[in-house]
């Protein structure tokens, strides 16, 4: 299940200054959806450990990277695309979002439009996805990169799939069904080393498009819940190009 809700500027201005170091804006935005839901516990905890959702962010267009300032110029609209498999957290960020709806909130935006996006069934064994933004895979000492061995990127891939599967299921109910299984990095020419500034730091990603390949069920869990690790922190949101 997927909702995309689109901010704009208080005033009306035809672009916008962001820090890009933007995420965090974004992850206390999500915080104050949830101010009121018993999923907002988890954000008091010292150890939460993997997030029930994911999410990325969208800009209407990006004018301008400026690498000393470390800010962009972009054009509105800012969408924020969430996805979680879970009913209640969908509608409690929903509410959320209609309770905020035309007030000023983060970085001088505001939420304008909430929209339901179409439920996505994945059916096939065979998936094309195509990252949201970037997504983070972390090998045994470092962040990886494209040019990694393809065994390396499909072992990172599996263990943070397994590892977030088995704490989903033993905190939430309801992911019972879906096997502990792994899949398979089936293709990945197509995805490229980006670096993103998060909390102050930098970190190794990745970006563009990869194919799966294995059970649908956990290529489902993949697009509910994102891909690799801080996908609770705005990376790891996948779209689906095509099922083969």
């Amino acid at each position: 299940m997927r909702v995309r809700f689109d901010l704009y500027p208080v005033k009306a201005e035809q672009t916008l200054l962001i820090p890009l170091d933007f995420r965090r804006y974004f992850i206390s935005l999500l915080k104050t959806l949830l101010a009121n839901s018993p999923h907002y516990e988890r954000f008091n905890e010292d150890k939460p450990g993997y997030s029930p959702y994911t999410f990325g962010v969208k800009f209407g267009r990006v004018i301008e990277i400026i690498p000393g300032d470390k800010v962009m110029i972009v054009r509105p609209p800012i969408s924020v695309i969430f996805s979680t498999g879970f009913y209640d957290l969908m509608t409690d960020i929903c509410n959320g979002a209609i309770a905020i709806k035309r007030k000023r909130t983060i970085l001088d935006l505001q939420l304008k439009d909430i929209t339901l996006m179409p439920n996505r069934e994945i059916k096939s064994r065979i998936v094309e996805f195509k990252t949201v933004g970037h997504l983070v895979l972390r090998g045994k000492d470092s962040y990886l990169a494209p040019c990694c061995d393809k065994s390396a990127l499909e072992e990172a891939i599996n263990t943070h799939l397994q590892t977030r599967l088995a704490f989903l299921k033993k905190h939430y109910p309801g992911l019972n069904g879906i096997p502990l299984k792994p899949v398979t990095l089936s293709d990945y020419r197509q995805l490229h080393k980006g670096v993103c500034e998060h909390y102050g730091g930098k970190i190794t990603t990745l970006k563009g498009n990869l194919t799966l390949s294995g059970d649908p069920r956990c290529l489902q869990f993949i697009y509910d819940y994102g891909l690799g690790v801080r996908s609770g922190q705005g990376f790891g949101l996948l779209e689906v190009v095509k099922e083969l």
